[in-house]
């Protein structure tokens, strides 16, 4: 199962946690002492993993739908198909 699927647009619970992330990791950077480790820790955590394992937990896009689109897509292209050349 590939990991791209499950960051992609089709999972809705990418926006919201990349948000949060970002407002964690300011916040963190403002109002602690804590060091960057820590702090890239918490973003990746939160902006990355966090995504993926609410799709994995409560559904929400599949990833072998998305495997599909991508291969129908890149086969075709609507401008040759109907040039009568």
């Amino acid at each position: 199962m590939p990991l791209y699927g499950m960051l992609s647009a089709g999972n809705p619970y990418v926006l919201p946690a990349v948000l949060v992330a970002a407002a964690a990791y300011l916040g963190l950077t403002l109002f602690t002492d804590l060091s960057v480790f820590v702090r890239v820790g918490v973003l990746v955590g939160t902006g990355i993993v966090l995504p993926v394992v609410l799709n994995r937990l409560f559904g929400g896009t599949d990833p072998a739908v998305l495997e599909e689109e991508v291969t129908d897509d890149e086969g075709t292209d609507a401008t040759d198909a109907d040039d009568p050349v």
